[in-house]
C-alpha cells in the first residue's frame, strides 16, 4: 500500500512504510530512477499523497513536513 503522484513524466511513489521511488512513466517496463528512505520517520503508516510543484517534492509524516527540490539539472 502506498500512494503516489504523476509530475513531468514521472511518479512519485511512497510506501506506507517509508521508502519513496522515482519511477519513468513506461507503459513497456518499470524504469526506477531512484529510491530513498524518508529520513526522521515517524515510524506509523504514512498514506498523504506526495506533492510536486515547481519543482518541489514535499511529503507529509504524522507532523512532520518534508522538502526535496527535484528539478532536473
Amino acid at each position: 500500500k502506498g500512494a503516489l503522484t504523476c509530475a513531468d513524466g514521472h511518479l512519485y511513489l511512497r510506501s506506507e512504510k517509508g521508502p519513496v521511488a522515482l519511477v519513468e512513466v513506461n507503459p513497456k517496463a518499470y524504469v526506477e530512477k531512484g529510491r530513498f528512505n524518508q529520513p526522521d520517520r515517524s515510524g506509523n503508516m504514512a498514506w498523504p499523497h506526495p506533492v510536486v510543484v515547481d519543482g518541489k517534492l514535499f511529503l507529509r509524516d504524522q507532523d512532520l513536513l518534508l522538502c526535496y527540490d527535484v528539478r532536473s539539472r
